[in-house]
C-alpha cells in the first residue's frame, strides 16, 4: 500500500458553514454552474465572476439569485469571500485567484487544479441528517465519484434514522452507558433487515 503524499496526509477534513456568506465563483461554464447549484443550496451569497455564463447562470443572475459580473477576473473580486472557486479552464487565472486567495486569508478550491488549490472539493452524499463528502485531494474525482455512488446506495433509509432517534432518545432517558450504545444499535437495526 501506498503512502499518502505529505501534503493528502496533513489535510484537515471539515464542512463549511456558508449560509449568507460570500462566496467567489470565477467563470461561468457547465462546471461553475455545478459549483453554483450546490452552494445556493448551502445558502451562500453567490458573487460570479465571467465574461460569459451558461444560460442557467445567466437566469440565476436575471432573477437575482446571484451576483454576476460579466467580465474577466479582478483581484479585488476576491473582497469579503469566505471561499473562492476557480472553474476556468485556463491555467494563468486559475493561478491569480490562487494567488489572490493567499492574500486575502480566503481559501481557493480550483478545479481539476490541484496545484493552484487550498481546498479542495468531495464528492457529496446529503441524507438529512448525514453528510458525507469524499476527497482523492483532485487526484482521481472519477473514483471519488464512483465511491460516492456506492455508499448512496449502502446508506440508511429514513427508517433506520428514525429508529436511531428513538434509540437514542430513550438511552438518555434510561441513562444507558454510551459504551454500550453501538452494540444495542447494532441488534436492533439487524432485527428489521
Amino acid at each position: 500500500m501506498n503512502a499518502a503524499a505529505p501534503d493528502e496526509a496533513s489535510l484537515y477534513p471539515l464542512f463549511l458553514k456558508l449560509r449568507g456568506r460570500t462566496v467567489l465563483v470565477v467563470g461561468g461554464g457547465p462546471v461553475a454552474e455545478r459549483k453554483v447549484a450546490s452552494l445556493l443550496e448551502s445558502g451562500a451569497v453567490i458573487r460570479l465572476v465571467a465574461p460569459e455564463t451558461t444560460p442557467e447562470l445567466r437566469r440565476l443572475a436575471a432573477d437575482g439569485r446571484i451576483e454576476w459580473h460579466a467580465r474577466g477576473f479582478d483581484d479585488a473580486d476576491i473582497d469579503g469571500a469566505w471561499l473562492a472557486i476557480a472553474a476556468t479552464d485556463i491555467s494563468e487565472v486559475q493561478a491569480r485567484v490562487a494567488k489572490a486567495g493567499e492574500g486575502h486569508s480566503t481559501f481557493v478550491l480550483a478545479v481539476d487544479d490541484p496545484r493552484h488549490a487550498s481546498a479542495y472539493g468531495g464528492a457529496v452524499v446529503r441524507r438529512p441528517p448525514f453528510l458525507v463528502a469524499i476527497s482523492s485531494s483532485g487526484a482521481t474525482p472519477g473514483l471519488s465519484r464512483l465511491i460516492r455512488e456506492i455508499i448512496e446506495e449502502v446508506l440508511p433509509g429514513d427508517d433506520w434514522i428514525g429508529r436511531a432517534k428513538e434509540l437514542r432518545d430513550r438511552w438518555k432517558a434510561d441513562g444507558t452507558p454510551p459504551g454500550e450504545r453501538f452494540a444495542d444499535l447494532v441488534r436492533d437495526l439487524k432485527s428489521r433487515r
